[in-house]
């Protein structure tokens, strides 16, 4: 089948404005910049998409809107049944908290996630900002990333969640240069003060980002670091398997 130029052209044209929004409202200026297209052609997309109900267009902006929504929770929900005896495992493994993560916009996004069975654990705030560079699931999803789509996640000023937050930019990208390596990512209180976690990027062909990590209290994280990185890795290859 022989394909229109101009409709693959319109195709990644939307993509493009689609990947810029998130649930927080931004300008058609600012879409138009992001993107490198002029400001009339986004009108005219996000009029459409907004006619198909997968942006929402209010006097605040636009952002991404239930349809959207629905159509990537379907997409996560297929995985999620594929992939939920791996994660499973792994928390049979660790009896840690576990989770199975992505990105939304500029922050992480839970999947799924098993909590704890021990008496002293870590159970998330609700509700508390997941900024990818202060999250281990976050810096190894980061690690699949282009250093220039980096950037533009962290932006000139990273928000400081702890004393313990890398905020300066050249920092957070030379230790994602130590994740491509290694395959691990952590979180030493980085996220939450007595909170540790170890995190490994997760590929699926012609999907976004994802990530496995473990969550745990700080006393008990060091030494069962080799305990957590066997059990990541058994996870993260049957996952891929798939």
């Amino acid at each position: 089948m022989k394909i229109d130029e101009n409709s693959m052209q319109s195709v990644s044209r939307v993509a493009a404005i689609l990947r810029v929004l998130s649930s927080s409202h931004v300008s058609l200026g600012y879409i138009a910049k992001r993107t490198d297209l002029p400001r009339s052609t986004v009108q005219r997309l996000v009029n459409a998409l907004a006619a198909e109900e997968l942006v929402e267009v209010t006097n605040d902006g636009v952002s991404l809107s239930w349809g959207i929504m629905r159509l990537a929770e379907a997409a996560q929900s297929s995985l999620l049944d594929k992939f939920r005896s791996a994660i499973e495992t792994m928390f049979q493994e660790t009896h840690e908290t576990v989770d199975f993560s992505t990105v939304y916009g500029k922050e992480v996004t839970f999947i799924e996630k098993i909590h704890s069975d021990q008496e002293i654990r870590v159970v998330p705030k609700s509700g508390r900002p997941m900024p990818l560079h202060a999250m281990s699931n976050g810096k190894a999803m980061l690690s699949m990333m282009s250093k220039s789509e980096i950037q533009s996640l962290l932006g000139s000023q990273p928000l400081k969640m702890t004393p313990h937050t890398k905020t300066n930019v050249k920092d957070i990208l030379n230790e994602i240069e130590t994740v491509k390596a290694t395959g691990y990512a952590y979180d030493f209180e980085e996220h939450s003060e007595g909170v540790c976690c170890i995190a490994s990027p997760i590929v699926i062909p012609g999907h976004r980002p994802y990530a496995i990590s473990i969550t745990v209290p700080f006393f008990r994280f060091k030494k069962n670091i080799p305990l957590f990185q066997e059990s990541l890795n058994r996870c993260k290859n049957k996952i891929e398997l798939f």
